[in-house]
């Protein structure tokens, strides 16, 4: 008796919380994080309005209830939407087999975070995804010229800007730092490479790297401000590619504000589980490649690299050809 009592609070009260996660996230989903207040909201992660309304489903089956199944459907309606928007943003069902040409571009990006970017152990972890591009935030000891040719090869060449490092093989015609300021958990960064694919014949791969403040409490609306103010001021010009850690999930303002047109790689071309934060049960996708109508995603996907609190982001890219018209920043 006393453990069907405890059964029957258990499903009262995970009804309610779920009908109250549901409406905050569904908040959260409508007015986005363009104010300081709806951020909070906006990043509630759909698949614990998943699991909350799953749990309420189990428990009130556990219960028995004889009374009306208008609570069952309530919470099976929102475990059927939290599914679709799972679908829609977290999961991608692009197969990771995706043939590739030889005009593509393969590109790493990855945020090593302090201490890792002095860890041994991430050698290992990049040396086991070489990539034609390889795209660090937050460099450290791992991106120094002995330590590259370790895990890219003898023919690798690094070049730095700001906290940012490019490995590749290919020419490197351009490598500037934009913009950067802040202090701690405040701290943001903008630069500049371009990389002449030799399959490309001539026409570069032009890349913006991005590291944003990770303090939460921080409005992105301040942050989205701040990063095209200096975009503009600093003349970062035309881009095809954005990569770095945004701090900000997908449709943040700060994509909308500074990179309008662009689109996330893993949201067009992406398979498995496209969360690359915390590392090892990551719910929120802070790390983003944004590409232009210029840059086709052919497949993407993310990797647990067993070091630094962050997921690498691997994709295949290729040049649209004939090249379209369209936002390149």
């Amino acid at each position: 008796m006393a453990r069907h009592r405890l059964l029957r609070w258990m499903s009262n009260v995970l009804q309610v919380g779920s009908i109250v996660w549901f409406g905050a996230w569904l908040s959260g989903r409508m007015l986005g994080d363009a104010w300081a207040w709806s951020q909070w909201l906006f990043w509630i992660p759909s698949v614990t309005v998943l699991a909350t309304a799953a749990a309420a489903l189990v428990v009130r089956r556990l219960v028995g209830s004889a009374r009306p199944r208008v609570g069952a459907t309530v919470q099976s309606g929102i475990a059927l939407i939290a599914l679709i928007a799972l679908l829609r943003s977290d999961l991608g069902v692009r197969s990771l087999d995706v043939g590739t040409d030889s005009g593509s571009v393969h590109v790493l990006q990855w945020n090593t975070n302090w201490p890792s970017s002095d860890d041994s152990r991430s050698l290992q972890a990049l040396a086991d995804r070489p990539a034609d591009v390889v795209l660090i935030s937050n460099r450290g000891a791992i991106t120094s010229p002995d330590q590259v040719r370790q895990w890219a090869g003898e023919s690798a060449r690094v070049v730095g800007a700001g906290p940012f490092a490019l490995v590749t093989r290919w020419p490197v015609r351009e490598a500037v730092q934009i913009a950067g300021g802040g202090g701690p958990g405040r701290r943001w960064w903008v630069a500049r490479f371009e990389v002449l694919p030799p399959a490309w014949e001539g026409v570069p791969l032009r890349i913006a790297m991005v590291d944003l403040p990770s303090r939460p409490s921080l409005p992105r609306s301040a942050v989205a401000e701040v990063l095209h103010q200096a975009c503009e001021e600093g003349s970062l010009g035309d881009v095809d590619l954005v990569a770095g850690d945004f701090n900000a999930t997908d449709g943040s303002v700060i994509m909308q504000r500074c990179f309008p047109g662009f689109r996330d790689v893993l949201q067009q071309a992406g398979g498995g589980w496209l969360a690359t934060w915390p590392r090892q049960f990551p719910l929120w996708r802070v790390d983003h490649l944004l590409t232009s109508a210029r840059i086709e995603a052919v497949r993407g996907h993310t990797i647990n690299p067993g070091i630094s609190s962050h997921r690498m982001t691997e994709a295949w890219l290729r040049r649209r050809s004939p090249l379209v018209s369209g936002s390149s920043r």
